[in-house]
């Protein structure tokens, strides 16, 4: 059915930078911290940690892994304090001071002063790194809190920083920084990585294909935003995917070879002591159209193995636990502790483009690259060719469906499963349709995390300044000033 051989591998994460990392969200609690107090260490040192911290615990660390929940990806089949609060939609308050902390203190103080020591024009490699990775943490931070301390942030000599606006601020200069990265990897530099970027080994044209990627994602999370032109930000995309990946060989992924301190931060939270399981909701969204990515995704129920059967049976969210052995885990293809994480894909891509040209030019334009990006990731993750086709072949023709737009971000939910990305999407288009949980803490599921007690107790001036509610109740903040504050057109065809 599939072979985990034909997964393309990037390099391998050093042991010793996973445990600093593993452990450094936890040292800092403000959002200004000295420059001069982190150890004064050589910028080829800072890139493999930055590298490493902006994969393992960034993209794929608690928020990441909350959001996944959220989305009914996975099913906390326990009944114990924590998890089970989790994926009632409560986030306890030393875990969001855990990730708010390491944005800051960690990640973006160790980027500034990165982009502090080198020399942007004779040094621009290291400069176009350490300014494409701010810029795509700084986009990060304000996904998951909206506004955000932002242009008085990271100056010790401002302790309580004001809070910037995400639209047009924070993500504007984001994105223009992102411009500016790129060009600076494009120019000669007397000095560039080699074994110590941990993704490209130096290669710089495999970098900028990455920011352009990432460039992309975020102009079309902008198309359906208070204030912005669809089509203006849709354009924008394709144009950067004009220079972003052109094939599964871009794909960028993250090795880890397993062991203490260097495995895949899905394990904890997935593989080990089966904390969650595979959904109802994954389960029933692969069998109702045979899926043949079901059982990379999915592993059989065990008890239905040892009588000879093989059966996928997910675990609705917020149900009663039941017997490990009656419910399916998450693929180990996905949660082995060697297992590669991924970084960018191009079939990501291709539905990123799928989107934009249904917003510029109709379903009918869309519908190539849609499919193109239903095969990339099933050939990624090693489906057979037949099966594929068989796949591709049964699905209508986007002008066909009475909302294109739904199908595409279905797709793309399987594509990017386990990440972030779904709850991104979902936030801005509200596909797949999702059912809040019962008896939960809220109504509704989140579209932020809450703001850190770290951050009220030193900030809270400026924190009631941003208007957001810093509860609970925050979690659901939908203000104009963030671009999951509006949503796309009924129905959605593209086009005029």
């Amino acid at each position: 059915m599939f072979d985990m051989k034909k997964i393309p591998m990037a390099r391998t994460v050093s042991v010793a930078l996973l445990a600093v990392f593993a452990g450094g969200c936890e040292n800092f609690l403000d959002v200004n911290t000295d420059p001069n107090a982190p150890v004064n260490a050589r910028v080829d040192v800072r890139l493999p940690a930055v590298v490493t911290g902006m994969v393992h615990t960034v993209y794929y660390g608690d928020p990441g892994q909350w959001t996944v929940e959220w989305m009914q990806q996975t099913s906390y089949n326990r009944d114990s304090r924590g998890y089970d609060e989790l994926q009632l939609y409560e986030v306890q308050d030393n875990s969001a001071n855990g990730a708010w902390s390491y944005h800051y203190a960690t990640m973006l103080n160790e980027l500034k002063l990165m982009m502090e020591e080198v020399d942007p024009d004779a040094d621009a490699a290291y400069y176009g790194l350490a300014k494409f990775l701010s810029a795509w943490v700084w986009l990060h931070t304000t996904d998951l809190w909206g506004p955000v301390p932002f242009t008085e942030a990271l100056d010790p000599a401002v302790p309580t920083p004001a809070y910037d606006d995400q639209l047009p601020t924070i993500y504007g200069q984001a994105l223009a920084m992102m411009d500016e990265a790129v060009a600076s990897m494009r120019q000669t530099s007397r000095r560039t990585p080699g074994a110590n970027d941990l993704l490209f080994n130096g290669d710089m044209s495999r970098w900028a294909k990455l920011a352009r990627t990432v460039q992309a994602r975020h102009q079309l999370r902008l198309a359906y935003a208070p204030g912005e032109n669809a089509q203006e930000r849709a354009q924008a995309a394709i144009s950067a995917l004009g220079e972003g990946l052109t094939s599964t060989a871009d794909d960028v992924v993250f090795e880890y070879p397993g062991g203490a301190g260097a495995r895949n931060p899905l394990w904890r939270y997935v593989d080990r002591n089966l904390l969650f399981t595979a959904s109802g909701l994954t389960v029933e969204m692969l069998m109702e159209r045979n899926d043949p990515r079901l059982p990379i995704m999915v592993e059989p129920a065990v008890k239905d193995m040892e009588g000879g059967q093989v059966v996928y049976r997910g675990h609705y969210n917020a149900d009663e636990p039941a017997a490990d052995s009656t419910i399916s885990e998450v693929g180990h293809f996905f949660t082995a502790e060697d297992a590669p994480l991924n970084v960018a894909s191009y079939a990501d891509a291709k539905f990123t483009e799928a989107e934009a040209r249904l917003i510029l030019s109709g379903p009918g334009a869309a519908d190539a690259p849609y499919r193109e990006g239903i095969r990339a990731i099933m050939e990624k993750w090693g489906v057979d060719a037949a099966d594929i086709d068989a796949y591709v072949d049964a699905r209508p023709m986007l002008a066909s469906l009475p909302n294109p737009l739904e199908e595409i971000i279905r797709e793309k939910w399987i594509a990017n499963y386990l990440t972030i990305e779904p709850w991104n999407d979902w936030r801005r288009t509200g596909f797949p349709s999702i059912e809040p949980v019962p008896n939960a803490f809220l109504p509704a599921i989140p579209v932020r995390i809450r703001t850190p007690e770290s951050e009220l107790a030193s900030n809270s001036e400026n924190v009631t300044a941003s208007g957001v509610d810093p509860g609970l109740q925050g979690m659901l903040f939908s203000g104009p000033s963030v671009w999951w504050g509006g949503s796309p057109p009924a129905g959605l065809t593209g086009g005029n």
